[in-house]
């Protein structure tokens, strides 16, 4: 588990579970995902947790599936600040095993309710065209601590 705060945080409003719920990916994505899936919520999703418990994947092969299924639409990551009168940057991880478009995470993140509902209400979402959120997205521009330069291009 992630410590109290981070980790794996479900969207709501998802399809339930089935077999073929990954099945448009490739299958190191595919694997990844319904791995993440299964994790409860808090659970800790980053490359080198993850790489260690799929050991058919390095962490290079994790980031690029995570990259994958962010551009897919089911994982999405914000950077927000945390603490008080200091400036503290965390990432909040998002997944959904219902594809979602740029707009949709977007409303999500912004409003912190899927977009045209009211808060507390549920919804079954149809298949949404799967695409990178601006700036939401994990990208390959993660930048070195000791260069400040990306570490890799984007995918």
């Amino acid at each position: 588990m992630a410590a109290p705060g981070y980790g794996k945080r479900s969207a709501p409003g998802q399809l339930p579970r089935k077999r073929s719920d990954f099945e448009h990916l490739p299958p190191r994505e595919a694997s990844v995902a319904a791995h993440i899936d299964r994790l409860p919520d808090g659970a800790a999703i980053d490359t080198k947790t993850l790489a260690r418990e799929l050991p058919a994947y390095g962490q290079q092969a994790v980031r690029s599936a995570l990259n994958a299924l962010s551009r897919a639409g089911h994982l999405r990551r914000m950077r927000e600040t945390v603490g008080e009168g200091r400036t503290q940057w965390v990432y909040r991880t998002y997944f959904s095993r219902t594809a979602r478009d740029d707009a949709w995470w977007g409303a999500f993140l912004r409003e912190g309710t899927p977009p045209g509902e009211a808060p507390g209400t549920e919804r079954e979402p149809g298949r949404a065209r799967p695409g990178p959120g601006p700036g939401l997205r994990l990208s390959g521009r993660t930048p070195s601590r000791s260069t400040g330069r990306p570490l890799s291009r984007p995918g």
